[in-house]
């Protein structure tokens, strides 16, 4: 696993995780941004680049990132979700559902991140 790209997802203990909510969200909308540019871009910017390669930026699908995910939850006892607000776009909310529930199905626990404990990770 990429450090950078599980900067959200902190150890809190020896068999929990906490995972920023907020973060995650920032980086699914990265992943689903490039995965819609790259679709579009070379017809769409053809005539502007006059005739320079395209740039080679490998990013990940959201499906591999997500499956990443839990494969980093694999082992643990526990998750704590922080900034759980921030699951409200429909397509990160039924990735993120799914890693839960396979998190769940392995005898895991998911909890909510009281604010407290969100205001020590920031700080």
């Amino acid at each position: 696993m990429k450090r950078r790209d599980f900067l959200f997802l902190t150890h809190a203990g020896d068999d929990c995780l906490r995972l920023s909510c907020q973060q995650l969200y920032m980086h699914y909308r990265d992943l689903t941004r490039a995965e819609s540019d790259t679709a579009n871009a070379s017809a769409e910017h053809a005539e502007w680049w006059a005739g320079e390669p395209e740039s080679e930026l490998a990013l990940e699908s959201p499906e591999s990132f997500f499956r990443r995910l839990g494969e980093a939850l694999h082992g643990k006892r526990r998750l704590e979700l922080a900034d759980k607000e921030w699951l409200g776009d429909a397509g990160l909310r039924r990735q993120i559902e799914q890693v839960l529930n396979a998190f769940r199905a392995a005898g895991g626990e998911v909890v909510l991140a009281s604010q407290a404990k969100t205001e020590e990770t920031v700080a």
